[in-house]
């Protein structure tokens, strides 16, 4: 799977790549019973109405079985070396989530950095060109014929962006999302359900990683303080 420099530079403009064809069906198919089988017998973290949570659970949940080691998946590490991170050295950030049928409004995927109860890390330290983590996302559902899947403001990742345009992911389930974390972003809406609509759970993975460098640690330290508080309240 080789994808292009003119690929990099739309990811460094838009803060968001779509990989085609990333997994194949037979692998999601493969995922999504696993992910049925998983949450109908084992605990995890809910939200009220907003769908289920699954904190943390990279190399550490084997009934998830390839879904558990998939941060050392080989083409996702090669894509990220040659499109997103280029020659740059980058880490697992010791952040996985798993969610089903959960909503989310707009936000960025800042708080573990920034809270104090997590990160503690600043405004300056995230916003700077260093700061460079990243979201490795399956959203294993096709999503190109109903609104139930990711919309992005485009480089509302960059701190100078203004009147960011907004861009629904048309994906299928076998594409994978990157995304930068610093991106104002949304899934579906508390309103409709991807469930109600059509019978079927809604799932989405992620995966983070991050340049080798101190805001990187400062993110795994906020995002492992806050898995740790989601896994203690399983049920």
């Amino acid at each position: 799977m080789n994808l292009s420099i003119e690929e990099n530079q739309k990811y460094l403009d838009d803060g968001v790549l779509i990989v085609s064809n990333f997994l194949t069906l037979d692998e999601v198919r493969k995922f999504r019973k696993t992910l049925d089988d998983y949450f109908l017998n084992h605990k995890s973290f809910s939200q009220g109405n907003h769908g289920k949570i699954l904190s943390g659970f990279a190399g550490q949940t084997p009934e998830l079985e390839e879904l558990n080691l998939f941060h050392h998946n080989k083409r996702l590490l090669r894509i990220l070396g040659s499109v997103i991170f280029t020659s740059s050295n980058f880490i697992f950030a010791e952040h996985s989530d798993l969610h089903q049928n959960k909503s989310t409004g707009w936000h960025r995927d800042t708080k573990d950095y920034l809270c104090k109860e997590r990160g503690n890390g600043d405004e300056q330290g995230l916003w700077s060109d260093d700061c460079h983590i990243i979201k490795a996302c399956l959203l294993l559902q096709d999503h190109h014929s109903n609104d139930f899947g990711m919309s992005f403001k485009l480089g509302s990742h960059r701190a100078e962006c203004e009147n960011p345009a907004t861009f629904y992911a048309e994906t299928k389930s076998t594409d994978l999302i990157i995304f930068d974390q610093r991106i104002l972003h949304a899934g579906q809406t508390a309103e409709k359900s991807y469930l109600q609509t059509h019978g079927a759970n809604r799932y989405l993975i992620t995966y983070a990683y991050g340049l080798q460098n101190s805001h990187t640690l400062v993110h795994m330290k906020g995002a492992q303080i806050r898995q740790n508080e989601q896994r203690a309240m399983f049920q």
